[in-house]
């Protein structure tokens, strides 16, 4: 290894790894399949003599027409990033990520991001403060406390570490977001942006350029509301709002189908449940738990500034925490600790959206998202299993029954792979009570 890829691994990057091959190429195919003579396969072999694949690509983009882009896939990692930084990225819905899980890796030396053209007392306050909190996040391993609850008191200027897969347009949309739109006011994930931009431009010289206007003008995302002493959160679930009379809408999407009711658990393609429509409204979830919803990604979900998080100060308390009277202490001064670090902030001039590096991932919001019948029985096949994390399968538990109570024949089945398929899929993880597992989906 080079000293500049030594370099390239300690530091934060976002960075492009793979590309489709003759992806530019692929592209300018797409652009001129629809106007003109030829095979799909002559049309590609003619544009990799071509010399104006930019250029043609540029003015199909300049005229609506982005669908071309998506034919060219990029690889990303992302090294050293903020959990922020990860936030936000993973938003970006027509993507793939996998991160690496603060359920079951030891973050004690992973590292944090510092704004470094922030003014020094500001550097100063991060550097303690989450020196400060990840060593409470040591002390509470060593208690005994899962890595999956200590996780809560870590820092959203924690280093985390993720791969992405898109295609140029989501991409270019990330890009563009991240440096000229709503992730401007953030200087790490502007300067991410930049280095995307960078190596974007090698591939589709010009491109970005034409798209940059559209983004100057996405609002700033702002709280605006005042810093408020820390607390603990009650969760909540509502569903506010679903498709009228589900179960009749299911019964005849079947009937023009041609499909059996019974077979949407074994088919690979339910196309009859996306036409039902489940919104709920979750209060109290924490920032963690906000990553496992977002993963889903066929779903429309709104999320507040994080910031918002760190301003209201409210927070999970797991069970393995409160049992413990030491870890109990060390927990709830974690969050005092980060309360007292943002008021300082903020009287040192910091913008409100550097509040963001002092939300802690127990920190909790409100959010409401829309589910189809399909994704929410995909949701519930993985979240209310007992491999899922405490809070996101109770969150999932409780969606599914308000779920049974507004369509009970249209979600009927929906629950872990051992209720709705049947059999287990977790592997040597798995819990072995499907009994049980499936008297508590049932008693719901």
């Amino acid at each position: 290894m080079t000293d500049m890829n030594l370099d390239l691994c300690t530091r934060s990057a976002a960075q492009i790894i793979g590309c489709s091959p003759e992806g530019v190429t692929v592209c300018a195919s797409a652009a001129r399949i629809s106007t003109m003579q030829g095979t799909a396969l002559e049309l590609f072999e003619r544009s990799r003599e071509k010399t104006n694949n930019v250029a043609l690509v540029q003015k199909v983009l300049a005229s609506g027409h982005k669908s071309v882009m998506e034919h060219c896939c990029f690889n990303l990692a992302f090294n050293n990033v903020s959990i922020f930084a990860e936030q936000f990225i993973i938003e970006f819905r027509l993507a793939s990520y996998t991160v690496k899980s603060r359920r079951y890796v030891d973050f004690g030396g992973m590292g944090y991001y510092v704004d470094e053209a922030a003014p020094d007392a500001l550097q100063t306050l991060t550097r303690e403060t989450a020196e400060a909190l990840f060593a409470r996040y040591s002390r509470l391993l060593e208690l005994g406390i899962p890595k999956e609850d200590a996780r809560f008191v870590l820092p959203y200027c924690a280093y985390s570490n993720f791969f992405c897969t898109c295609n140029a347009r989501e991409l270019l949309h990330m890009i563009c977001s991240m440096q000229w739109g709503r992730g401007r006011v953030y200087p790490e994930i502007a300067a991410l942006g930049a280095q995307l931009a960078a190596q974007f431009e090698a591939y589709f010289p010009g491109v970005l350029a034409g798209e940059a206007a559209a983004y100057a003008a996405e609002p700033v995302p702002e709280a605006g509301i005042p810093l408020a002493a820390p607390q603990p959160a009650r969760c909540t679930v509502s569903l506010p709002a679903h498709s009228a009379a589900p179960d009749a809408l299911l019964q005849a999407a079947y009937e023009i189908s041609g499909t059996a009711p019974d077979a949407m658990h074994r088919t690979t393609r339910p196309r009859e449940l996306e036409l039902l429509h489940f919104t709920y409204r979750i209060g109290g979830i924490s920032l963690a738990a906000v990553t496992h919803l977002v993963r889903h990604r066929m779903q429309s979900v709104l999320i507040p500034p994080v910031q918002r998080a760190a301003l209201e100060a409210r927070y999970v308390l797991p069970e393995s925490v409160s049992a413990l009277p030491e870890a109990l202490a060390l927990y709830r001064g974690a969050f005092e600790l980060a309360g007292e670090a943002a008021k300082q902030a903020l009287n040192l001039g910091a913008a409100e959206q550097a509040l963001v590096y002092f939300a802690l991932s127990g920190h909790t919001l409100h959010v409401i998202t829309d589910m189809n019948g399909r994704e929410l029985m995909h949701f519930c096949r993985l979240r209310t299993c007992t491999r899922a994390q405490w809070e996101i399968r109770k969150i999932a538990l409780e969606m599914l029954r308000q779920a049974r109570a507004a369509a009970p024949g249209a979600v009927q089945g929906f629950g872990p792979a051992c209720y709705s398929l049947g059999r287990c899929t977790e592997g040597r993880m798995c819990c072995g009570h499907a009994d049980e597992v499936a008297a508590q989906i049932d008693s719901l």
